[in-house]
């Protein structure tokens, strides 16, 4: 991790000035924070003021990095990281396992075998099919593992911008789906490549002049960083095929973990989230980008991660360190919880998927 020098600038020619919501163009704002610094990543040079819309709810940096410059950001990005080839999810070996591991396994196999026609996993039983779906909580975290994917069609094409490094792209193409990405970070477009994976740099302005492509794209946590949010919906809309579907995943302005941890909070990530949508404004910019449809999907988003994190970097700590969660720390993310059940719009991270029909 770097260290920055407490006197490190953005270079002010590199900057701009976002003076309406990049969201509704209200120009009515507060002051949300002020003097924000990377303490996630540490390579991002500046101290950055962020707004929250008065009108949509919405947040964002003004200013903020220029598109020339926001490569600054990503020194030491995670996307850079080599990462092997691997399956849907890293597990155990199954012989390993003990008794009731083996059994949920199994249940697990069965459902995601008959949900997202992944190739035969085994061992299995049909009966995770059932099962998995009375199990609700561990239903949504499959589901949303795999983005709520469809049933692949014949020649199915899913496109995944902001890639990373493109394990996504391998759980899809294990269910039988066609996959392509687009990173603008090429150590991470290298790194897919290197794994046998359709990966272009650059973002999605790649496609310009093009349309109807694709069955499905995903937008996991990258929408935060386009500058111009709605464009960037609009440009996958075109892409989609009439019936295609948009899956989008967002930190959530308006979350149990903002509330608490404020400018700790690790949703926040200055420079690099240029706007943070609540639930209204995240389905007001899909639909001004032109999407009939947009659907919430159920939450098992991974709030402990999230509120862990926050809790490492209000001490000073690194967002991945190993914190000690004391009984009464692990008290506040049950009640969370059962708050976020009861309240979505107080969710961690927003999941939606979009649809042109």
């Amino acid at each position: 991790m770097t260290d920055l020098r407490p006197d490190a600038r953005w270079p002010e020619t590199e900057l701009e000035a976002a003076d309406v919501c990049p969201i509704c163009s209200s120009a009515s704002r507060a002051l949300l924070y002020e003097g924000l610094e990377d303490i996630v990543f540490r390579c991002a040079p500046g101290k950055w003021r962020s707004w929250r819309c008065l009108n949509c709810g919405s947040a964002y940096l003004s200013p903020r990095p220029s598109p020339a410059s926001i490569h600054l950001a990503y020194a030491t990005y995670y996307t850079h990281r080599a990462r092997p080839a691997r399956e849907a999810a890293p597990r155990q070996p199954y012989d390993s396992l003990g008794f009731a591991q083996r059994l949920r396994r199994r249940l697990a196999n069965g459902y995601l075998n008959r949900r997202f026609f992944l190739r035969p996993d085994s061992p299995a039983t049909s009966l995770g099919r059932y099962l998995v779906l009375a199990a609700r909580p561990y239903k949504n975290a499959i589901d949303r593992f795999y983005r709520h994917l469809p049933p692949p069609t014949p020649q199915g094409r899913l496109l995944d911008v902001g890639c990373g490094d493109g394990s996504f792209l391998e759980i899809a193409r294990l269910c039988g789906w066609s996959v392509e990405g687009v990173d603008p970070d090429p150590a991470a477009v290298a790194n897919c490549r290197s794994r046998g994976l359709e990966v272009r740099e650059g973002s999605i302005d790649l496609f310009d002049g093009q349309s109807a492509l694709f069955d499905v794209i995903t937008l996991a946590h990258v929408i935060e960083h386009a500058h111009d949010p709605i464009a960037l919906a609009r440009a996958c809309r075109r892409l989609l095929k009439p019936d295609g579907r948009l899956w989008v995943e967002t930190p959530n302005i308006d979350s149990l973990g903002h509330a608490r941890y404020g400018r700790h909070w690790r949703g926040l990530e200055p420079p690099r989230h240029l706007v943070l949508f609540n639930a209204q404004s995240l389905d007001d910019a899909l639909r001004a980008a032109g999407f009939a449809r947009v659907e919430t999907m159920p939450d098992m988003s991974p709030a402990t991660l999230v509120m862990t994190s926050s809790e490492a970097l209000t001490r000073g700590l690194p967002a991945e360190a190993d914190i000690a969660l004391s009984p009464r720390f692990r008290a506040m993310l049950l009640a969370d919880r059962l708050r976020r059940l009861l309240s979505p719009s107080r969710r961690e991270f927003l999941t939606v998927v979009a649809r042109n029909d």
